[in-house]
């Protein structure tokens, strides 16, 4: 059987088949998220907020230019401002370490924004305070430095400016002492007067140059308008709620790719028409099985068994289809059982060792038979070691014991008088062997969806067909919920059919000549 491809439908189906698995990835999961928030609790986290200075007018109409966020929050991210800052972290901190406590943003264009992590409340929020007083210190520190020639023609100007105020200052002296000595004229007292009011411009220059040498005309700087905000961290449960669910997500994706990839090479039918074309049979019913482990189990399976409506009518079916002709016709005119069902007079269910549910089909069809006022006996024809509760089962403790009105359990198959028989083979996977099974009306193969290869079913068939009994059809038991096949029709059956119409979406429908939609038949829609 060729590897089956994996789409969405069997993807979801793996979980259902391997609902143990996925019980243990769902634990794994939330066992690893929890153990995740326990090993690595989360940090403290400290915000800052820096307002940045004014930006000046740059471009050649005199308007502000301006800011650019992103760059400033790069200014902020690099060493020379993390350097300093982590310099003032007790104990030290490097430029590196400091890059990956920190995240820097800027909610505004104006304003820089420092969230610091670490271990403890006080180490968050020191670390936060001292990255926004190294970004205001390296701000304005950048705004006041000057090249190397403006420093040198300002220090120029201020020797020549007060060179000329000294100049100014002589002249103001001796015509000070001449107006002691000898009395100063009005053409004196000009000059005096000028000289002072050029003594005052001089001392109001040299005191602007003094400024510029300082660094003080740069208007209003950088500021830290938020310092750092009281430390806090994540909750413990919503952190552990997050961090569970997110290791149950991944655990089920890994679990999923696992068993996809496992089931695209899995050579086990899960499909009825599959399992149909292995031995090119019908599928006659499909059941849903009552396994059981215990040969008590089975004894209070086969004494209360009660299928549902669906398995009922299917039962129903399955022993008409099986009936011979000449039995259909007799039980039209005589009155079989309290129902008026028609059945065959034997039947024997074989199933594959190892399928616990294709097991039960058997002890199912005997129970029903007889809930139905058919009088039936369950016979034992041959034993395998997976199947030993239910054939210990079938032995009664005393001849003729019934565990339900109308059944008859036995390991012969002629003890008591019986109107219906039903007789358990089972068969082992690679050397079936029916030759000490009693021969009955008809056969059915009994599989459960997922538990045989074609291989295994079709060698079963084989030796069945080599003992002189020709399998009558499939039961299957708990079909898959994904599957929509009926296994009712062989292949070159379904080739014949006419294939349904499909939706497509996205597809413009096709006009007729005169503009009109149509359908599939052509006209109007």
């Amino acid at each position: 059987m060729a590897e089956q491809a994996i789409d969405m439908r069997s993807f979801f189906s793996n979980f259902r088949h391997h609902r143990t698995a996925v019980a243990v990835a769902v634990l794994l999961g939330a066992g690893a998220g929890a153990g995740l928030v326990f090993a690595m609790p989360p940090q403290y986290s400290s915000q800052s907020l820096v307002l940045l200075p004014p930006v000046q007018a740059a471009d050649s109409g005199g308007q502000p230019t301006g800011r650019n966020s992103a760059t400033e929050v790069k200014v902020a991210s690099s060493d020379a401002v993390l350097g300093p800052a982590g310099a003032k972290m007790t104990p030290r901190m490097s430029t590196r370490d400091v890059k990956k406590t920190v995240e820097i943003s800027a909610p505004t264009n104006d304003v820089i924004q420092v969230e610091a992590y670490a271990g403890t409340a006080a180490q968050a929020e020191m670390l936060a305070r001292s990255i926004a007083e190294s970004e205001v210190e390296y701000l304005t520190k950048s705004s006041s430095s000057q090249t190397a020639a403006e420093v040198k023609a300002l220090s120029e100007r201020h020797s020549a400016l007060q060179d000329s105020l000294t100049t100014v200052n002589a002249e103001i002296e001796k015509a000070k002492a001449r107006q002691q000595g000898e009395g100063l004229n009005s053409a004196d007292s000009i000059a005096l007067a000028q000289l002072t009011a050029q003594q005052a411009d001089l001392v109001l220059k040299i005191d602007d140059v003094k400024s510029k040498e300082r660094g003080e005309d740069t208007g209003p700087g950088a500021a830290i308008i938020q310092s750092a905000s009281p430390a806090r961290r994540p909750g413990l449960v919503p952190r552990l709620a997050l961090s569970v669910g997110i290791g149950v997500l991944l655990a089920l994706a890994v679990l999923g790719v696992l068993l996809g990839a496992m089931r695209s090479r899995d050579r086990r039918m899960r499909m009825r028409d599959e399992i149909a074309d292995a031995i090119g049979g019908a599928v006659v019913a499909s059941l849903r099985s009552q396994p059981q482990r215990s040969a008590a189990g089975w004894v209070s399976m086969l004494a209360d068994y009660a299928p549902s409506s669906v398995d009922v009518l299917a039962l129903r079916q399955m022993l008409r289809q099986l009936a011979p002709d000449e039995t259909v016709d007799r039980a039209r005119q005589v009155e079989v059982g309290e129902h008026r069902i028609v059945h065959p007079t034997s039947i024997t269910v074989i199933s594959l060792a190892g399928d616990e549910r294709a097991l039960a089909v058997g002890p199912q069809i005997a129970s029903f038979a007889a809930s139905v006022g058919i009088r039936t006996r369950l016979v034992a024809g041959r034993s395998h070691e997976s199947a030993a509760a239910l054939f210990a089962a079938c032995t009664p403790q005393r001849a003729g014991e019934e565990v339900r009105p109308n059944l008859l359990l036995d390991t012969r198959s002629k003890r008591d008088k019986a109107d219906f028989t039903v007789v358990i083979a089972v068969v082992d996977r690679d050397d079936p062997d029916l030759s000490h099974v009693q021969r009955s009306a008809v056969t059915v193969l009994a599989v459960a969806s997922g538990a045989a290869t074609a291989e295994e079913l079709a060698r079963a068939a084989v030796v069945a067909d080599e003992s002189g009994r020709l399998v009558s059809g499939i039961v299957v038991a708990d079909p898959d919920e994904s599957d929509r096949t009926t296994g009712r029709m062989l292949q070159h059956e379904r080739a014949q059919q006419v294939a349904l119409p499909s939706r497509l979406t996205g597809v413009r429908p096709p006009k007729s000549s005169d503009g009109k939609i149509t359908g599939l038949g052509g006209g109007a829609s």
